[in-house]
């Protein structure tokens, strides 16, 4: 990767590819935008600039800091934009620090005098071959070993994908440096700690909630969230006389998410579906009203519900074997993801009030790990090379 470039530690233009902090609501973007949201917050002496090929989604707010292709060639192919033509306009902005914020970089960084940072959130299509088409892991896994092999410093987002850079990449653990995700801030305004009384939040519009103990999951309806596994779990709680109702939190519209609902109707399992994204605050209100979040993924690059569930004050159950552990910590409890007897087993100790007091205590400790000024400290470090 060669020497990085150090900066002074005066105040410096950090620039970011930006294009799913504006356009994508979830995953990627929702991480761009809560780290943005950090910075600007605890170190506003920096500028920070979002270059974006568009902005299609209107979700990211766009203020002064938005930075658009400035040629035709660039509004016309954005890809090539992206990877050859960005580095031509950071440069004529005075960019001291490129952050590629999902596994990208533009090419001749190094050349132009730019710091480059890249974060590499998971290398699930190199350790999960068959949930992705084939015409992606090869796109993605030319990109991302580029990526981290170019950049002055690789960040991952967890110990999970440090390891798994070295195994498939070849890029040494020392060389790679590990920064995890802080959830939204309102996530912890809007917590019990804060706001005690369980219905200090109206239920959101156009959602109706379980009158009986319900547990809580959110996530993509697709395979490598496990939702099939989860729906099986309470299928067998209720053959063993636990009716324990679902709030469903996701949208997916393949043969898997179709084949989910006729699932739990066969298996007589009670299934709220929340088919849409919702907003941090609407979201919070049903953590809030949850017995206890069910995380069953087979595999992350970090897990943000685990942390916003832990955040809010509820207890966790997620599955063991990923990076799970390393955001749940003693705080939350784990299964195997392919174990729906052991699922439904921890499901009862999850609603179990003793263990729920043991769990409580040890989430304010382990939440500190993910507070936004601790996850900003560390990135503006890595950014002034110091």
């Amino acid at each position: 990767m060669g020497q990085p470039i150090a900066l002074p530690l005066t105040a410096v233009i950090i620039a970011f590819d930006a294009k799913r902090y504006f356009n994508n609501a979830t995953g990627l973007g929702f991480y761009s935008r809560t780290l943005l949201e950090g910075l600007r917050r605890f170190y506003p002496e920096h500028q920070y600039l979002l270059y974006t090929p568009y902005n299609r989604g209107r979700i990211g707010a766009v203020d002064d800091g938005i930075r658009l292709p400035d040629s035709w060639l660039g509004r016309t192919f954005h890809p090539v934009w992206r990877s050859r033509g960005m580095t031509r306009q950071l440069k004529k902005d005075g960019v001291q620090v490129f952050h590629g914020l999902s596994h990208e970089l533009p090419l001749g960084l190094r050349n132009a005098g730019i710091r480059s940072v890249v974060s590499v959130h998971d290398l699930i299509f190199m350790r999960h071959p068959e949930l992705y088409p084939g015409i992606d892991r090869y796109f993605y896994e030319k990109k991302y070993r580029r990526a981290a092999l170019e950049a002055d410093v690789v960040v991952a987002i967890s110990e999970q994908t440090r390891t798994d850079l070295d195994y498939f990449f070849g890029i040494p653990a020392h060389k790679v440096q590990v920064i995890g995700q802080a959830c939204d801030a309102m996530f912890e305004r809007l917590s019990f700690r804060h706001l005690p009384d369980p219905n200090a939040l109206p239920v959101p519009d156009g959602i109706s909630l379980p009158e009986d103990p319900f547990l809580l999951c959110v996530g993509s309806l697709i395979p490598r969230k496990n939702w099939h596994q989860l729906i099986r779990a309470l299928e067998l709680l209720k053959l063993r006389g636990y009716d324990i109702p679902l709030v469903a939190v996701g949208s997916g519209k393949s043969t898997y998410a179709l084949g989910l609902e006729e699932q739990a109707i066969r298996a007589g399992i009670r299934v709220h579906w929340v088919l849409r994204h919702l907003p941090t605050e609407a979201l919070a209100g049903l953590y809030r009203r949850a017995a206890g979040m069910v995380y069953p993924s087979v595999f992350e690059g970090f897990g943000i519900p685990i942390l916003e569930a832990m955040t809010v004050g509820i207890p966790v159950l997620t599955t063991r074997g990923g990076c799970f552990e390393e955001v749940g910590g003693p705080a939350a409890l784990y299964a195997s993801p392919d174990q729906p007897e052991e699922i439904a087993d921890q499901i009862l100790q999850l609603l179990n009030p003793q263990i729920r007091a043991k769990l409580l205590p040890a989430m304010t400790t382990q939440i500190a790990q993910f507070a936004p000024e601790k996850i900003c400290a560390a990135w503006m470090e890595t950014y002034l090379g110091t």
